[in-house]
């Protein structure tokens, strides 16, 4: 069970009191956590929890576990995440309680915002009841919060629900008060401790105080989630000194070529308030890691297709990392109009979009290979369904040109039959555009017409988007939406993956590109500058064999590049 392991390693595996684990990028923690869980289950009378932040690590590290130990250990390992162990401890016999849907809960909480009278918004009010419940924040008696926080309850209770926080909540609430028992774990096993916000802290130390030996593996420069209060650096150091734990460091990287863990290993000794630790990079020399300048984001974008597709044809794995799924979008309609093989992990597609579905539907009228469609265009517009069926009543199923006095005698109003007027104007104008095959001219039009009427940025970003894939493609609009209509978007191992840096937590490829690493983007001013270099360092420690970093020359780079001393072509 214990083949294999490196020294520090087997130390974590056959330590047998509180212990803190250290694990840099790539060091093989869910291997070790794995074999240690073996080892444990292969001692008469053990009985073992294993706790991870999701459903697919918790079965994934249950199945590793019971592959070392044997099927005969099953009965004594208990595997799940925070929530689910703590659901199966508020249970009762005969009864299993509800859980309220994100539906429920949006229903629930605009039921309670018009009882209160509190003016505010749902999305508004989710996150003070989330803070709340976790701990993070207080609300004083009497203040809005307080007032919100108590209807909630009163609300979930009337319709017999509790929530997600409540599954662990409830489960700690229990176990302070003597009502429910904590497992009976004689040793707990819980990955990524560096993620664990304060109601999952206490879960792990009421089982410590309850007798298990507890053991914790995580790394406080890979704390990414402030923003969910994980307590990283603080909650790591407070486990060990509280419970007085055996610390050992895994410093061997597995993962990353010497070149790229270094520059990496530079970069976060920039942030104060760390474990220190020392880095190896098993795998030697041999990689590469360089920073470059482009003009645009779609040179940036061009460039990084065109230097991993080969890579790819190689069946090499390829990654792009953005700071943010906005950054991805002009990522995205390179490959589209490249037609290459990609997978967007993060974040909704630009091209599923209503508005990049609209675009597409206006296209297909201007060079008349619909003749009919206008009412999705003109409701975009603002024009209202009472005005629509008048139109249809009088036309038929394709709608045209007419004159004002004849419009209003429909009984539109004179501003909505202008605008009408208008709008035919220029569908009549850019159809004939498209049929001298000024396709790039009839295009723009369309894009300024619709960015008219644009109410959301996500909108804007849609059309401006779908608007970037039309253009860089040759043909007619019918032929460029058909090719947009292949399925190039899907998980598969010669797919060029799209994805965040906070999404790609966890994962690793051959070759990586940061795209966009520029001061008005990483670090994010919303966010502590010593996540973002965190957040830098994950991404950084995704590249196996290969790391490019970029920006465009309209911006600075990030400082990040010259902390980490890569060097730029």
């Amino acid at each position: 069970m214990l083949d294999g392991l490196n020294p520090q390693q087997l130390e974590v595996a056959q330590a047998r009191r509180h212990c803190l684990a250290v694990a840099c990028p790539g060091a093989g923690k869910t291997k070790t956590i794995a074999s240690k869980a073996a080892s444990l289950l292969s001692e008469p009378g053990t009985l073992v929890g294993a706790v991870t932040f999701s459903k697919d690590a918790a079965t994934e590290l249950r199945d590793r576990i019971l592959k070392l130990a044997g099927p005969r250990a099953k009965p004594r390992l208990i595997a799940g995440t925070f929530h689910s162990l703590g659901f199966r401890q508020i249970q009762k016999p005969g009864r299993r309680r509800d859980i309220a849907s994100d539906g429920d809960r949006t229903g629930l909480l605009i039921r309670v915002l018009a009882e209160t009278g509190l003016n505010w918004k749902v999305e508004e009010a989710i996150p003070v009841i989330e803070q709340l419940k976790t701990g993070i924040t207080h609300a004083i008696d009497g203040s809005p919060e307080a007032i919100l926080y108590a209807a909630y309850e009163d609300a979930l209770a009337r319709n017999d629900k509790i929530d997600f926080q409540d599954m662990l909540r409830l489960s700690i609430s229990g176990m302070e008060s003597g009502d429910i028992e904590p497992y009976a774990f004689t040793h707990l096993l819980v990955d990524e401790f560096q993620d664990t916000d304060p109601l999952q802290y206490k879960w792990v130390e009421l089982h410590a105080a309850a007798g298990a030996c507890v053991t914790v593996v995580g790394d406080d420069d890979q704390s990414i989630y402030g923003f969910r209060a994980a307590m990283g650096f603080r909650g790591m150091e407070g486990f060990a000194t509280k419970f007085e734990a055996q610390r050992v460091v895994l410093g061997s990287n597995y993962r990353c070529r010497s070149e790229i863990l270094s520059a990496a290993d530079r970069l976060i000794q920039h942030n104060p308030d760390r474990i220190a630790k020392v880095l190896h990079a098993e795998k030697g020399l041999g990689g590469t890691i360089l920073a470059r300048r482009f003009n645009d984001e779609y040179d940036d974008a061009a460039a990084a297709v065109e230097a991993l597709q080969p890579r790819l044809r190689a069946n090499q794995s390829c990654a792009i990392l953005a700071r943010t799924n906005r950054v991805l979008d002009a990522i995205e309609s390179v490959c589209r109009s490249h037609g290459v093989k990609y997978y967007r992990a993060s974040g909704r597609s630009v091209l599923d979009q209503p508005e990049g579905a609209l675009m597409c539907n206006l296209l297909q009228i201007v060079q008349r290979v619909k003749l009919n469609g206008l009412d999705a265009v003109l409701g975009y517009a603002g024009m209202s369904t009472r005005d629509l069926t008048a139109l249809h009543n009088a036309m038929g199923a394709t709608l045209v040109q007419k004159q004002k006095k004849d419009l209003v005698a429909l009984g539109m109003t004179e501003d909505t039959a202008t605008a009408y007027r208008g709008f035919m104007k220029r569908l009549a104008e850019w159809q004939s555009l498209c049929e001298r095959e000024f396709y790039s001219l009839a295009l723009e039009g369309v894009r300024e017409w619709m960015m008219n009427y644009v109410r959301k940025e996500a909108a804007e970003r849609a059309i401006q988007g779908t608007y970037d894939v039309i253009m860089r493609l040759n043909g007619t609009f019918s032929e460029r939406i058909e090719f947009l209509k292949r399925a190039n978007n899907e998980p598969a191992p010669d797919a060029l993956v799209l994805t965040t840096m906070h999404s790609s937590k966890g994962l690793e490829w051959d070759h990586v590109w940061i795209t966009r690493s520029e001061e008005n983007i990483v670090p994010d001013l919303k966010s502590p500058e010593s996540e973002e270099r965190r957040l830098f360092y994950v991404a950084m420690t995704r590249a196996r064999e290969t790391l490019t970093i970029t920006s465009i020359r309209k911006n600075p780079p990030t400082r990040f590049i010259h902390e980490s001393q890569v060097p730029e072509t």
